[in-house]
């Protein structure tokens, strides 16, 4: 049976946190709390199965560019020299039961991450880390709806591969499937548009978070609810009516 990873004041045994619950966090920090300090989780919401199907295929095709140690070729019609990494490690790191992995010292936190993928920029021989997203829009995407988390997943990921000695680029990649759909008659024919996003990522938040998360983890009294959390709001306006 699954055993659910509580936090324990004062274990000598380090405490493993991955980067999805690091996200929980910012969100809401008493969900947070109550899940790694009383192993209760948010409501899980339904798997995307299309758009993961699409992130599998291209994943597959880049498996192939690594075989062949070249790039992707719309990867290339981008201008990009990017070709996909053949780390020793990676099928571990990629491994959704395993992760790259950095102990915190300071705080006794076994941080890890799954990654998407890593690509070697040919120009400056320095390694990206990548993640690759899927998204069904009619036009194509820009910068301004680009999440700011996944800016922020990308510094966590290459903060990690950094610690595992990988001489990596301050500069993270986002990858996005847009599926298009040709309107006209009732046989739609579905085209996948590949758009490569790249920024310099900001890494200043992550000591720090990983001390406040420390703090919180260790106290007694349960943080204040967030008025801005759905998850916390349906539970109180829940309880408020029971008792009415």
């Amino acid at each position: 049976m699954f055993k659910k990873n509580i936090y324990i004041k004062n274990n000598s045994q380090p405490f493993k946190m991955s980067r999805t619950k690091i996200d929980l966090y910012f969100e809401c920090k008493r969900c947070f709390y109550v899940d790694q300090r009383f192993g209760i989780r948010r409501p899980h919401g339904t798997p995307l199965v299309m758009n993961n199907r699409f992130v599998g295929q291209l994943k597959f095709e880049l498996n192939q560019c690594r075989i062949n140690q070249q790039a992707h070729p719309q990867i290339i019609s981008l201008n990009r020299n990017l070709t996909p990494y053949d780390h020793p490690k990676l099928n571990e790191w990629q491994n959704p039961f395993k992760g790259v992995t950095y102990l915190h010292k300071e705080s006794n936190i076994l941080l890890y991450g799954i990654i998407d993928d890593i690509w070697l920029d040919n120009e400056t021989q320095k390694y990206n880390s990548i993640i690759i997203k899927s998204t069904s829009k009619k036009n194509k995407i820009n910068y301004d709806e680009i999440w700011p988390g996944y800016w922020k997943q990308l510094s966590f990921y290459t903060f990690l591969l950094n610690k595992n000695s990988l001489d990596m680029s301050k500069t993270g990649a986002l990858i996005f499937i847009n599926a298009l759909t040709n309107n006209g008659d009732m046989n739609q024919n579905v085209t996948f548009d590949l758009s490569i996003f790249e920024k310099i990522l900001d890494f200043s938040w992550i000591e720090p978070t990983i001390m406040n998360i420390y703090q919180v983890l260790n106290e007694d009294k349960v943080p204040e609810y967030s008025k801005r959390c759905k998850f916390c709001n349906y539970y109180f306006n829940l309880r408020n009516k029971i008792n009415e």
